[in-house]
């Protein structure tokens, strides 16, 4: 039946190999279904902001064991990152993600049921282990099976996708809270994350064939090519420490800043962060729209990231700077410059063959997930130290963000310092 599909085309590329790509129904399909799962890990990822106040007064949490809780998720991801490319790369992405957010589902429903801090850090764990194929599946799938010029403009589509997670998970889970509580809110995401594995399972064609020309040995190899790789490690700080500090951020301490550096209501806080996240999506539609234009015309892509990240760090220098008076709209520029951060996946891709962007998509990952781990922690830590210094809470959450900013700046700086021609693997 796949053989005969009408929105599947196989062509011959340049290097003699076969290529499939999928167009019509079937390409909306399998668009929709990969971004269906990654709107749930989004939500996952950034519901802590919101649940933050409720998790602190049940459990009485201190900063640093927030930020430790929260970051659960990003450490799990970070580990998962390696042998996940191997994964996608050896069994594609529809099996891989599909099994995996079963685990997402089992996370979720422990998390509900738990009491303690650490079967709390356990399930979001689990959460992150479940999620953390829903982004790299995706860049899997449109690599192998969607038209070159159209990389750029998928990823940003799929931020899109989850910037309607982080939506659904600011204004309409405050409204939950008072009659779900956070647990029966974590309940119902488990039986979402069983109906996206289904969807994937089911609704897609089984276009990938398993790859066993190469032994599990050999697929692991391929991963010291991208960590030799120059080109990678220009990269990779920028992403570690510019879109994992964002991630970082943006998942959990923007709520602390608007209950307790501004002053705002739990229910205040949320809204903003539901207008933030619009914004996001709205940058990441225009990203991927202004790129793929870029790339058609043979331009420099990369200046548009390099831009909007550097119209972010001055934004967020602003922001310090005024602390609370900085207002909302500051916030929602922010996001969306920060928007071209996505960009980092598809520039990175760019010296390494079709075999191997599984994996050289899922090295960056490791680097932007252990960095929004180190961070979210570490912002936490930060502010307690501060505190220990005899910072009141407004400042300490200032200094802390200033020292982020620093190593944001310094990354930004390696990345566009001269030399930056890629040489392909």
């Amino acid at each position: 039946m796949v053989e005969n599909h009408p929105d599947i085309q196989r062509e011959l590329g340049p290097d003699g190999v076969e290529h499939t790509y999928v167009g019509g129904t079937l390409a909306f399909r399998m668009f929709f279904m990969f971004a269906a799962a990654y709107i749930l890990s989004y939500g996952f990822r950034v519901i802590n902001a919101v649940i933050a106040q409720p998790l602190v007064d049940e459990l009485h949490l201190s900063s640093t064991q927030l930020g430790l809780l929260a970051s659960a998720y990003f450490l799990a991801f970070a580990v998962m990152q390696l042998p996940l490319g191997v994964m996608l790369d050896r069994y594609g992405p529809r099996r891989v993600e599909s099994a995996l957010m079963v685990l997402a589902a089992a996370g979720a429903l422990m998390f509900s049921m738990s009491h303690s801090f650490l079967n709390l850090w356990l399930a979001r764990a689990l959460i992150g282990i479940g999620a953390s194929a829903c982004l790299m599946a995706a860049v899997k799938a449109y690599s192998l099976y969607f038209r070159p010029h159209m990389q750029a403009s998928l990823s940003s589509w799929m931020l899109m996708a989850g910037s309607v997670g982080a939506i659904s998970v600011t204004t309409p889970v405050e409204a939950l809270l008072p009659t779900l509580g956070w647990r029966g809110v974590f309940a119902g995401t488990a039986v979402l994350c069983l109906v996206a594995s289904a969807l994937l399972w089911f609704a897609l064609p089984a276009l990938f064939k398993p790859q066993k020309s190469q032994n599990l040995s050999e697929m692991v190899n391929g991963y010291k090519a991208i960590f030799k790789h120059r080109h990678f490690w220009r990269m990779a700080p920028l992403a570690t420490i510019n879109q994992g500090g964002f991630m970082a951020f943006n998942a959990l301490w923007i709520g602390p800043w608007f209950t307790r550096v501004e002053g705002l209501s739990n229910r205040a806080a949320a809204q903003n962060m539901f207008w933030i996240s619009v914004v996001l999506m709205l940058g990441y539609m225009l990203v991927g729209v202004a790129t793929r234009r870029i790339s058609k015309a043979g331009g420099d892509e990369d200046r548009v990231m390099l831009v909007g990240m550097g119209m972010s760090m001055l934004l967020f220098l602003w922001q310090i700077i005024h602390g609370p008076q900085a207002g909302l709209w500051a916030w929602l520029a922010n996001a969306f410059f920060s928007a071209s951060s996505i960009m980092t996946y598809s520039i990175c891709n760019k010296p390494f063959p079709r075999h191997l962007t599984g994996r050289s998509s899922t090295a960056l990952n490791l680097m932007i997930f252990v960095g929004a781990f180190g961070i979210q922690w570490g912002i936490g830590a930060g502010i307690d130290l501060f505190l220990a210094g005899g910072f009141d809470y407004q400042e300490a959450m200032r200094a802390t963000l200033l020292v982020l900013l620093i190593c944001q700046f310094a990354s930004w700086v390696w990345f566009v310092r001269p030399g930056r021609q890629i040489s392909h693997l």
